[in-house]
């Protein structure tokens, strides 16, 4: 009897020996198996793009070159305005260019500066002043004036005149000779003294011709200030901005109303002054 429940005792410990060997067995290829399929899971994995924040590489903008440009119509300075983020760094005079530059922005680099580098437009400004009044003026005042203007042979310029009058119901205008100034396609700063008796100057900052199509340009200017000039004494002059206006923009050939002001006369108060300005491209 001994003897049997040694023999069963053997063979149990015999059993569960050759079951645990089957297991670790059985698991060790499960996870063998499962690292290689991760292992090729990740050999074919897409590596991640790059983000917006990363800078590109140099591999990625090819190789550094030093390039030199000579400039026709357009400053360096200027063009550099536009240019400067295709370009690690950039010297030279006003119509010589000299840059830094990696390989692969200089086709975008040359076909801005093809595009800038053109001669520029003459735009012709054609200014009026207008003296208005809404009251009859008494003769020794109206004797001290020129000659009432009474028809305006310009059609357009009748036109805004018209609108004037249903706006501020002016009755009596004087209209002085037009003034002509020629100011080049982003000039920074253009200023002319107008024919006028009342010593106006007039000044234009950044003018800027928009559009292509010569049906639809636009007269854009950054900043349009009249002035006026009174001698206080023989030596002494005061000088009054009586319109300043910046960001206006027009179409070409059309007439644009300024701005109306109050107006400082010896004979007379109550006078206001009308600016307005036309400009066709030449």
């Amino acid at each position: 009897m001994n003897k049997n429940k040694k023999h069963l005792f053997r063979l149990s410990i015999l059993c569960l020996t050759v079951l645990f060997a089957w297991s670790a067995s059985s698991l060790f290829a499960r996870t063998a198996k499962e690292a290689q399929e991760a292992s090729a899971a990740a050999a074919v994995q897409v590596p991640p793009q790059k983000t917006a924040q990363e800078k590109p590489t140099t591999d990625d903008l090819g190789h550094m070159m030093v390039k030199t440009y000579e400039l026709k119509f357009i400053s360096a300075s200027e063009f550099m305005r536009s240019a400067r983020f295709y370009v690690v760094d950039s010297t030279g005079t006003e119509s010589s260019l000299t840059v830094r530059i990696f390989s692969k922005n200089v086709p975008d680099f040359e076909a801005l500066l093809k595009k800038l580098d053109v001669e520029k437009k003459n735009i012709q400004f054609q200014v009026y002043t207008i003296v208005a009044s809404k009251d009859d003026l008494s003769e020794s005042v109206r004797s001290r004036f020129k000659a009432e203007t009474k028809e305006v042979a310009d059609r357009d310029l009748r036109k805004v005149l018209d609108e004037m009058k249903g706006l501020w119901n002016f009755k009596h205008y004087w209209i002085e000779t037009p003034s002509f100034m020629i100011a080049k396609d982003g000039a920074e700063s253009n200023r002319i003294k107008l024919v006028s008796d009342y010593n106006f100057e007039l000044l234009l900052r950044n003018v800027h011709l928009r559009g292509e199509d010569s049906s639809k340009r636009m007269i854009s200017v950054g900043e349009i200030r009249l002035i006026q000039s009174i001698a206080m004494s023989s030596d002494v002059k005061s000088q009054q901005n009586l319109i300043d206006t910046s960001d206006v923009t027009f179409k070409e050939k059309g007439y644009l109303v300024v701005g109306v002001s109050g107006l400082s006369s010896f004979y007379t108060t109550g006078l206001a002054l009308i600016l307005v300005i036309s400009a066709e491209i030449k």
